[in-house]
């Protein structure tokens, strides 16, 4: 019987992975470019209310988001405790720096439609009347 012979004996064949790993590179920076990477920091102490008609604002630019507590209290996203006319000032400050500025307020299922008020009229006074409510979307 011939012997056959050994046609990779001695060739030292290696894979080069570097366009592999090149591609994983480029995929990964264009997920992060692409994905809607909108994050906030959400109060665990306000229980959104659910809304079967709700809807997810495509839009987010401009954005600020202040909590209303079930006690009635506005708290701004870093935790700090504002009064209205305090709410005031913030939004006025926000609407010079970005005129497309909406209200995202999050309030308690359980609060007190008054306390909303009173939020939602210190936006509109400082300039900000836009408000968007945050809910649960029922599926």
């Amino acid at each position: 019987m011939p012997k056959t012979k050994d046609v990779f004996k001695g060739s030292d064949l290696k894979t080069d992975l570097s366009p592999m790993i090149d591609l994983v590179f480029l995929l990964l920076i264009f997920f992060m470019v692409t994905a809607n990477l909108v994050t906030f920091k959400k109060d665990p102490r306000v229980v959104v209310p659910v809304a079967s008609d709700a809807v997810v604002p495509e839009l987010i630019e401009g954005r600020v988001v202040m909590n209303v507590l079930q006690d009635g209290t506005i708290v701004d996203t870093e935790g700090k405790v504002l009064s209205a006319s305090e709410l005031e000032q913030f939004m006025s400050q926000a609407k010079a720096k970005n005129a497309k500025t909406r209200l995202h307020l999050r309030a308690d299922a359980r609060v007190d439609y008054e306390h909303i008020k009173v939020a939602s009229r210190a936006s509109a006074a400082g300039g900000v009347p836009t408000v968007i409510f945050s809910t649960h979307v029922v599926e």
